[in-house]
């Protein structure tokens, strides 16, 4: 027909969608052979920035291309006015790219580093430019961090931050990132040491007032939730010793920190003179927790000419001192103990408030687990039934995290008794036994503070498949993981010093698990294996050519 568009069939369609896509690859298989030779050959010309400048255009996210680029700023003998210039010419292909991409890592990558070299950058249009990307993407972290690089090298101050951050949240409640942003600037102007606190007393009071108040404005929300959680939670920044414990033939430091600080610097000194012994890390990690060493000799052989042990870490001494009951040296840092927050009377008002909330807003799960966060902050011990009964019901309120919140109730179960513990504990004493069983624990969390207990008995709980979890127990001689659904030893790292270990009532089936756990341990003495199906059939006799000594109990 006459006057009318030929519509093209879907073979035809796809046949010229492939010759232009093979085009495009020979066009850039061209443009970047005449690239890489150019860089062979040192050719930093305006060939090669035009090349990269078209393709980049095309494809902003080849950062080998931006590499070239930034070589043939530096390695050309431009005059002054023509980097100046190339300088500029860089700052709009990046704002170029950067509409094609705002999320391109490379190029904003690339604009931090034309700010770098620019002796006269203009800030104004900078922060312009980020407000420009803000408004059209309000959690685009790459321009959120590009902020603060600009706000940093601009010399711009946090109380203009921190007004900036007030008008973003205004704006819009449920932008995460000005919620984030904010909790940044607020630890640069008012953060504390204090364990509890991230911000000094009087603006953590004023936090936790705008935080109320945006939960009960939008309680679905999850921004402003995220931030409280930022607020009721431990905040140590410095890597600190917790725990020490020196007898004739070991070290046992415990390290207690969150942040990562590698690699940590630790040494032993007895009489004011370092001793050279080797650290061995469990978990086998450089930012581990729990840090052993093994005397070649009897360290204590002569425990009246030892004056003093100390443990130095980060450059900070920490003095232990002797036990005569337990014939040992200890240090033990208690401040965990000793509550410190001035703010409970705040923090029992937003309880309450979110216990009206939860009322009336049954299944919002993040009024309930904002309650549970209250609580464990106030007194863990005071609000312990409270706790679970609310676990309880998050559970059921959000049935498809229950994973998580029952991992969350082992986390609460086993700092509550650890706590127990402490508290019973003398200045001088280390208490060794530590009874878990019947919780109905998941796992095994901090189980860094299990590495001075000798008997450990969890029992009775449901720690399947996180055997893992039990490179701690490197002092531990006498285990029970009787009724834990566990179906194999294979994860269970080696515990030197394991003596007697009960798996009594689980569903073991390998027999040659068995035989590689008694080769890896040793020191076994007894192993408890009744009620697993594998009594059945195994064979008793290899477990005693690899360990002769070795009571098995099979019934």
């Amino acid at each position: 027909m006459h006057g009318r568009v030929k519509v093209r069939t879907t073979a035809e369609q796809e046949e010229i969608q492939r010759n232009e896509k093979a085009a495009k690859v020979a066009q850039y298989k061209t443009n970047i052979a005449i690239v890489f030779q150019k860089r062979r050959d040192e050719l930093w010309d305006d060939e090669l920035l035009s090349i990269t400048k078209h393709m980049l255009l095309s494809n902003p996210d080849i950062y080998t291309l931006w590499n070239i680029r930034r070589e043939a700023f530096g390695k050309n003998k431009w005059s002054e006015e023509e980097y100046k210039q190339l300088l500029e010419d860089e700052m709009s292909l990046t704002e170029s790219c950067l509409r094609a991409n705002p999320k391109s890592y490379s190029v904003w990558y690339q604009r931090c580093w034309v700010i770098e070299q620019s002796l006269e950058p203009n800030w104004k249009k900078e922060l312009a430019l980020c407000a420009k990307c803000l408004n059209l993407d309000e959690r685009n972290f790459h321009c959120w961090d590009y902020r603060e690089f600009i706000v940093q090298k601009a010399g711009i101050s946090n109380e203009e931050e921190l007004e900036f951050s007030n008008t973003k949240i205004l704006n819009n409640i449920s932008n995460y990132s000005s919620w984030h942003y904010r909790s940044q600037i607020l630890f640069k102007m008012f953060g504390t040491a204090s364990e509890e606190m991230p911000i000094v007393d009087e603006k953590y009071r004023e936090e936790l007032d705008l935080i109320i108040n945006a939960t009960f404005t939008d309680p679905n929300d999850t921004s402003a939730w995220f931030y409280q959680r930022w607020l009721l939670d431990k905040h140590v920044t410095a890597c600190r010793l917790w725990r020490a414990y020196v007898n004739d033939d070991t070290a046992v430091v415990v390290l207690d920190n969150n942040v990562l600080i590698k690699p940590v610097s630790l040494s032993l000194l007895v009489n004011g003179e370092t001793v050279d012994v080797q650290w061995q890390l469990y978990p086998d990690e450089k930012f581990a927790k729990l840090r052993i060493a093994k005397f070649a000799g009897p360290l204590l052989e002569d425990s009246s000419r030892v004056k003093e042990i100390s443990i130095e870490l980060q450059k900070t001494r920490y003095q232990l001192c002797y036990s005569k009951s337990e014939r040992v040296w200890i240090y033990k840092d208690n401040s965990r103990l000793r509550k410190h927050d001035s703010n409970d009377e705040q923090l029992n008002e937003q309880l309450k408030n979110y216990n009206q909330l939860s009322e009336m807003e049954p299944d919002n799960k993040w009024a309930l687990l904002t309650e549970i966060l209250l609580m464990k902050k106030i007194d863990i011990s005071k609000f312990y039934s409270d706790i679970l009964n609310k676990l309880v019901t998050l559970s059921k309120v959000d049935s498809f995290r229950s994973s998580y919140y029952k991992d969350l109730r082992s986390r609460l179960l086993v700092e509550h008794k650890l706590n127990e513990i402490w508290k019973q504990e003398g200045d001088s004493e280390v208490q060794l036994k530590v009874d878990l069983s019947g919780l109905g624990l998941t796992s095994l969390h901090n189980n860094h503070y299990f590495g001075l207990f000798e008997e450990v008995n969890l029992g009775a709980n449901h720690l399947k498949d996180r055997l893992y979890q039990f490179s701690t127990l490197q002092r531990c001689t006498k285990l029970s993981l009787s009724g834990n659904d566990i179906t194999s030893l294979r994860r269970f790292p080696t515990a030197r010093s394991l003596e007697f270990l009960s798996v009594r009532n689980n569903k073991l089936t390998c027999t040659e698990e068995i035989l590689d756990f008694v080769r890896r341990h040793e020191k076994l003495k007894r192993l408890d294996l009744r009620d697993n199906p594998l009594c059945e059939v195994i064979d008793t006799t290899k477990i005693r050519e690899v360990n002769p000594r070795l009571e098995v109990c099979l019934k």
